[in-house]
């Protein structure tokens, strides 16, 4: 199971990100990338957004990655990850996840050319992957642990 969770993160490059703030929960569709090990997911943002205000006031994540595109509805999977978000300081990290978002996501060259973004990156905590309407398969994750 744990294959295929990594194949599905891997094979796509779009979630929904789900933030709480004061004003109650917000969804933004997002372009992603993620580590080799499927551990981190990461994403960029301007700073003057109401998701970037929201998950630096509450870290706490929800990402949706589907399969809607991969095949017919009766196939449909989709996971929910859960997480912690964190903004990126190290410079280094920075630089190469931009390099991962510039090589994965050509259409956002503009974004990336802005001053004011921020990288974020998302620990994954656990996972469901709904299978169909019957089948549910969840996992916390351990500490550190990678999938």
């Amino acid at each position: 199971m744990l294959e295929k969770i990594k194949t599905i993160v891997r094979e796509n490059d779009i979630c929904v990100l789900a933030t709480a703030g004061a004003n109650g929960p917000h969804t933004s569709l997002m372009a992603y990338s993620c580590s080799t090990e499927c551990t981190e997911i990461y994403m960029v943002t301007p700073v003057k957004t109401l998701k970037y205000r929201n998950l630096t006031g509450d870290a706490r994540v929800s990402l949706l990655v589907d399969t809607r595109e991969k095949g017919p509805r009766a196939g449909i999977e989709a996971l929910t990850i859960t997480g912690q978000a964190h903004t990126i300081i190290d410079a280094d990290k920075k630089d190469a996840v931009r390099k991962q978002i510039q090589l994965r996501h050509v259409h956002l060259q503009k974004l990336l050319d802005q001053p004011e973004i921020a990288f974020i990156c998302v620990r994954i905590e656990a996972f469901q992957l709904q299978s169909g309407v019957h089948e549910a398969y969840y996992k916390r994750m351990a500490e550190n642990a990678g999938l």
